[in-house]
């Protein structure tokens, strides 16, 4: 029953017996007593799997209520800064790795090529519908170069 959140219980018990349930009216809506939220931090948190107590809670408010001076905004800033010019190096540096590993050497274009004109072939001469299969073929030829032109060389006919 530990793990069971105050915002389940209230859940399943609204359907269950709607009258001893408090609703939360929006418009006139009340705020929850500090110790009612700090509880339901600390169950959402034991129902995630996390050691968490009020004390934890209760830390990390005041951790986070505190002010920082100028010399730490300053600090926070200049890491912001350097964190951001490191993250847009590596973008840039990474964008460049990518369009040198895009250029396709012209070898490995032309046995590409080769292949496909291997794989036309095969088709054609096994396929029962030899017009489906050519216009297949020209179809895929016409869509994959930018020209539109044939790519390597033409299937020979047996």
């Amino acid at each position: 029953w530990k793990e069971v959140t105050v915002r389940c219980l209230c859940a399943a018990w609204s359907q269950l017996w709607p009258e001893c349930v408090l609703q939360r009216d929006f418009e006139g809506f009340e705020e929850l007593e500090e110790e009612a939220v700090v509880h339901e931090i600390v169950s959402l948190g034991n129902s995630m799997g996390l050691e968490v107590d009020d004390d934890d809670v209760e830390e990390l408010v005041e951790e986070h209520s505190k002010e920082l001076s100028t010399k730490e905004l300053l600090e926070l800033h200049k890491e912001q800064n350097e964190t951001l010019k490191r993250s847009l190096t590596s973008e840039e540096s990474g964008e460049e790795d990518k369009e040198e590993s895009r250029i396709i050497p012209a070898k490995d274009l032309k046995d590409a090529f080769f292949c496909w004109s291997k794989l036309s072939k095969l088709a054609e001469d096994y396929h029962p519908d030899i017009g489906s299969v050519q216009k297949a073929i020209s179809e895929w030829q016409v869509r994959r170069t930018p020209t539109g032109l044939n790519c390597g060389p033409e299937p020979t006919k047996s």
